[in-house]
């Protein structure tokens, strides 16, 4: 994925969308929906910013199917995303891991990077899209693979909020300033978990999860949305969490690493990220280390 704010002109030329997006997100194969739409006249849009650990992006174009293959997954062995599509404008459908999601303005599906997927849009659309690493999202929730090509309805009160949240951030990021984007990440990742957590009671099998593992799933999703709160220490996450300092350390006994330790390291991970964005390049060393907590 790109580093930086990439605001695009307007994309003239099938074969240009198709590298525009495979460069933006992954490789992939766009195909025009529209007989009467030359490849050359074909026209898309695409522009994305990156928050801290994740990035957002609006896409639109004509009429579009696309399809990323296995082939496509095997020409990179980067970095994995989790792909929240958010349809804003126009229809969607979307196919991953055997499951169809018809998406109306206000939907949103979750897609893996690393599984093969389909999309096809009949009309001209619009969509936000967050890009997620895999390995942040399995930090903060357990087993998101077992939502993949899952619908999440924007009638559902937590899924309208979460998407009229990233369709308002979407339209005016341009508008704030890069620390309060940076800070944003925390709360769309929030409400991402919670619209997780509310689909879970919808899945027609139950998810493997002992106490124990929710409980450190849980405990260091809170770590990663507490990182600039400098009250973050065992005591603060016991009372926060409900639970004793010594059930917290023996939750962490089997990581090979102490709590404090472990926030210390995320803390240092998010001091790097800071350090190796460009948009916030103003900032000094100590600033970003203050700002990390």
């Amino acid at each position: 994925m790109q580093q930086q704010r990439i605001a695009a002109p307007p994309i003239i030329g099938l074969d240009r969308f198709n590298d525009v997006v495979s460069q933006a997100f992954c490789p992939m194969s766009c195909t025009s929906l529209s007989e009467d739409l030359a490849p050359e006249i074909f026209t898309g849009g695409l522009d994305y910013t990156l928050l801290n650990r994740i990035q957002i992006a609006r896409i639109n174009s004509s009429a579009l199917a696309v399809e990323r293959s296995k082939k496509d997954i095997a020409k990179v062995s980067g970095d994995a995303y989790y792909l929240v599509k958010f349809q804003l404008r126009g229809q969607g459908i979307v196919q991953q891991y055997g499951r169809e999601a018809h998406l109306h303005p206000g939907d949103f599906v979750l897609c893996s990077s690393s599984e093969p997927y389909k999309l096809r849009f009949p009309a001209d659309y619009q969509q936000a899209v967050l890009a997620i690493p895999q390995p942040f999202l399995r930090e903060m929730f357990q087993s998101p693979d077992d939502y993949l090509g899952v619908k999440m309805d924007r009638q559902v009160p937590i899924h309208g909020i979460l998407s009229q949240f990233v369709n308002s951030m979407a339209q005016r990021i341009d508008m704030l300033e890069p620390a309060t984007v940076k800070r944003l990440e925390a709360n769309i990742m929030d409400l991402l978990i919670t619209s997780l957590q509310t689909e879970e009671s919808k899945l027609s099998y139950p998810l493997p999860i002992n106490a124990a593992d929710k409980h450190l799933h849980h405990i260091k999703r809170f770590i990663s949305l507490h990182l600039t709160d400098r009250r973050l220490t065992p005591d603060f996450i016991a009372q926060a969490e409900g639970i004793s300092k010594r059930y917290l350390h023996k939750l962490f006994m089997d990581e090979n690493i102490s709590v404090s330790r472990y926030i210390q390291m995320r803390r240092l991970e998010e001091c790097q990220r800071a350090l190796r964005n460009p948009s916030l390049k103003h900032l000094s060393t100590t600033e970003i280390a203050l700002d990390c907590g």
